[in-house]
């Protein structure tokens, strides 16, 4: 049988490595792989005691391997996957050699899984350790084909740094991953509008509140042609000011700019706040810094009953009455429209003082006027 040539050897190592840096790329490094080794078919997989622990990257992708790793077979699969530990990394082994062959062909995942897709020889090596997980490639041999001999084996074991690399990183960018996705569904939860601009003032990121501020053709701001703006001409300059101010100060470790201002609708009700700070500084220094700008709707919240009941506890009757008080009615305005006495009344607000700690309405007002729960509704 033919060996890969040294050009075929680097291709498969570009594309192992594409592969570590986007997962999209990883079915067709596994294909590659297979290529190189002349195999029926190939794999990069995580295994685990865990579901999340459990990835695959494989050829042949018209087999649903999920439907068989998460079915019926999920146990066998785990049964053989941790009689696979004991194996040190980057030793090359056989299917036979680990399982036994009549043993091997007696399981259901050969039957049902690895003989439907003439797979009937086995290579494969242990990258890397993740807890009680691991990471491990492996490819195959069909019935009809030869198998694997030592210089096969050879190859393998010379590739197995790279295998390596490509297995953690995968592991380390599924992590940063899945840290920031969760971080941006958090920032999709708030009520305030979050952005990051760069040098030009051009939007690199928003989250959902930010993205229906400035849609809105009301809003005091907007987007141009991917560039924020605030639509008076004044405003505008200020901003500016502001973003250049806060972009020289990103790279400044002792600087700690934070400027506030008030951005007017045309109309002078939709005004938005807009806090400007700098964004955590790039690792590169010679880039410029970008800039993060929270905007907040100046209104009142529209649900302080709910807020108040979650953030101090009031029952539905004193919330009621705190948020009256809030919206600007006297006491004796918010007895009548809940249709109680003003001695009632004051006992409401003594127990809500007690509750939030406050010993005036004023104070009151204030607290509850500022406590609005920065989260979008669902």
């Amino acid at each position: 049988m033919p060996r890969p040539d040294v050009d075929a050897v680097m291709t498969a190592i570009d594309q192992l490595l594409a592969g570590a840096m986007d997962e999209e790329q990883m079915p067709a490094a596994a294909e590659t792989m297979r290529k190189l080794f002349n195999g029926s078919k190939a794999c990069f997989a995580s295994v685990g005691p865990e579901p999340e622990d459990w990835i695959a990257y494989a050829t042949n992708p018209d087999i649903s391997l999920e439907e068989h790793c998460f079915g019926e077979l999920a146990p066998e699969f785990v049964e053989m996957g941790f009689a696979l530990r004991g194996i040190p990394l980057g030793v090359v082994y056989r299917d036979q050699e680990v399982f036994g062959t009549e043993a091997l062909h007696r399981s259901r995942v050969w039957r049902e899984w690895m003989r439907p897709q003439d797979m009937y020889g086995g290579m494969a090596c242990r990258l890397a350790d993740n807890g009680e997980a691991f990471w491990f490639f492996d490819v195959q041999r069909g019935e009809r084909q030869e198998g694997f001999d030592g210089e096969d084996a050879a190859l393998l074991g010379k590739l197995y740094p790279v295998l390596r690399r490509v297995a953690e990183l995968r592991r380390h960018i599924g992590r940063v991953t899945l840290q920031r996705d969760q971080a941006r569904g958090t920032l999709d939860r708030l009520a305030l509008g979050i952005t990051i601009l760069d040098h030009e003032m051009r939007i690199t990121y928003a989250n959902e509140r930010a993205d229906e501020i400035l849609a809105s053709p009301e809003s005091a701001a907007g987007l141009r042609q991917g560039r924020l703006f605030a639509r008076q001409p004044a405003d505008q300059r200020k901003l500016k000011r502001l973003v250049e101010a806060a972009q020289q100060s990103a790279h400044d470790p002792l600087a700690d700019h934070q400027a506030s201002m008030i951005l007017r609708g045309s109309d002078g009700v939709h005004s938005l706040s807009a806090c400007v700070m700098p964004a955590p500084s790039s690792a590169c220094p010679q880039q410029h810094g970008k800039v993060m700008i929270a905007l907040r709707r100046l209104e009142t919240a529209t649900d302080l009953v709910a807020c108040a009941r979650q953030l101090f506890d009031l029952t539905d009757t004193e919330a009621r009455f705190a948020s009256a008080l809030a919206n600007g009615s006297s006491l004796t305005e918010a007895a009548e429209a809940q249709r109680v006495r003003i001695s009632t009344a004051r006992t409401h607000l003594a127990r809500i003082f007690q509750k939030t700690n406050t010993r005036q309405q004023s104070q009151l007002v204030s607290l509850l006027r500022s406590a609005a729960l920065p989260l979008q509704p669902r």
